[in-house]
């Protein structure tokens, strides 16, 4: 946190005190090193009057500087899924540290503690390779002198190897121009973020400058592509599902409009892409355009036209990169933009993230480890959606080799769980169907979780992602 010095200054005009105040924006005591410069702040000294002494230093009376000591854990601090041999960072906030830091980790809730490393005190963060001590109870405390912090709540070490993808696909924002570096454009950083809170999610991302709706079509598209124009298999769709992803971003700003394109050809194409991606039930999140400079304004009503569609299309699958990011003529806002008047700065990245993070697009899309063991016991699952006026009627088929239960539980994107049948259904040997039934289900995207139980403990958990249209 930035902290200002608030500094009151006397100024002795002919004899007569002057009050007043000055802050210092300048002054950042957030590193653990950070400390006042002797050399910009020397001791002050007070006359018998009570006012500054300009010979200072000849007096007594000083004002001291001090600086707390503070060491806060920032990463774990509960409900983690770090996978063995991954290697997530250990992050910490510190101030003022005299001595070094000591890194332990426990895997019984802290009954006891095992050593990871030790630190100078000038860092504030370890690269860790997650050890084979497989615990859901597991905690990290660190230590500097008379300074304790640990994790305030427990974390999982997992020997589960599974991996889910989340693909990004798009143009030069996704791909991260506009910001200082790519380690603060928003993907970069939306990678970082999932990672640390779960290891098995990895994020792919295949944004590049210039690109368009054209070039993202599935590579079959029957669509008639402008002249020049090419589908690029290496970004498109297409390639984004062949890395079987929990889910898809797609973030398109502006490029559309920039070549002519219109509202109606860019709807169509998103239509297209969308499509593709229902078709492998797999949920696909779609960004606003986004502000930009145009010299023609038909050209800011398109960008506008489209992002108003995408907004009312798609409903809780959109992300809106337009609000608090645009100024009223369509441009982007001058603290948010690069300079170029195309692309958003590091503020404005973390703009975006906030906003994919606020989605939620991970949770529930990616069961974890212990809670499902790749058994073959449950074979040929399917669920068929038989609509009515009323409500719907959910037909769950399966094969199983064994006898068993299973109970049924119901999510909406945002993990509000919706219905949980009550006990377990029983099911036999071979062929089972039963049904769910769930009343005024509107268009979106849920998630079905089923737990199977074979002498009574759950030892198969799945999950299905449906789209109700």
């Amino acid at each position: 946190m930035k902290r200002n010095l608030i500094l009151t200054v006397f100024i002795l005009v002919l004899g007569l005190p002057v009050y007043g105040q000055v802050e210092s924006e300048f002054l950042n005591f957030d590193s653990a090193s950070s400390s006042l410069d002797d050399n910009l702040f020397p001791s002050i000294s007070y006359n018998s009057f009570g006012f500054v002494d300009d010979t200072c230093g000849l007096n007594d009376k000083t004002v001291d500087y001090s600086i707390d000591s503070s060491l806060n854990l920032v990463s774990p601090n509960g409900n983690e899924f770090w996978q063995v041999g991954k290697n997530p960072n250990i992050i910490w906030e510190s101030n003022n540290l005299v001595s070094d830091i000591a890194i332990e980790y426990s895997a019984n809730n802290g009954r006891s503690w095992n050593v990871i490393a030790t630190v100078p005190s000038t860092t504030e963060s370890y690269r860790w390779v997650i050890p084979n001590k497989v615990s859901r109870n597991c905690l990290v405390r660190l230590t500097s002198g008379s300074l304790i912090d640990s994790s305030d709540d427990v974390f999982e070490i997992s020997n589960n190897t599974s991996v889910c993808a989340i693909v990004v696909i798009g143009s030069s924002t996704a791909e991260g121009l506009g910001a200082s570096s790519i380690e603060k454009s928003w993907v970069y950083k939306y990678k970082n973020e999932l990672f640390q809170k779960n290891t098995s999610l990895v994020v792919f991302n295949f944004g590049l400058g210039g690109l368009t709706t054209f070039n993202l079509l599935p590579t079959d598209s029957p669509t008639l592509l402008p002249s020049g124009v090419t589908i690029d298999v290496n970004r498109n769709i297409t390639k984004a599902l062949s890395y079987n992803p929990i889910a898809i971003i797609l973030n398109l700003p502006s490029n559309d409009t920039y070549n002519g394109y219109s509202k109606q050809t860019q709807l169509t194409n998103f239509a297209e892409i969308n499509v593709e991606a229902e078709k492998r039930s797999v949920p696909i999140w779609i960004t606003t355009t986004q502000p930009r400079y145009f010299s023609n304004p038909l050209d800011v009503k398109t960008q506008r036209d489209v992002k108003k569609a995408i907004l009312g299309r798609y409903t809780d699958r959109t992300i809106d990169f337009w609000t608090g990011i645009s100024n009223a003529n369509g441009t982007i806002l001058s603290y948010l933009d690069s300079g170029d008047g195309t692309h958003v700065n590091d503020a404005g990245h973390n703009i975006l993230l906030d906003r994919v993070l606020g989605e939620n697009i991970d949770y529930l899309t990616c069961l974890r480890g212990t809670d499902i063991e790749n058994k073959d016991s449950v074979k040929k699952m399917s669920i068929k959606r038989r609509s009515k006026l009323v409500g719907d009627k959910f037909n769950i088929n399966f094969y199983s080799f064994n006898a068993g239960e299973v109970q049924v539980r119901l999510y909406n994107k945002l993990g509000r769980k919706i219905i949980t049948k009550k006990g377990f259904y029983r099911f036999k040997e071979g062929s089972n169907k039963f049904k769910v039934r769930l009343r005024h289900a509107k268009p979106k995207v849920f998630y079905f979780i089923f737990d199977f139980k074979f002498n009574r403990e759950t030892a198969v958990t799945k999950s299905y992602t449906l789209f109700v249209k």
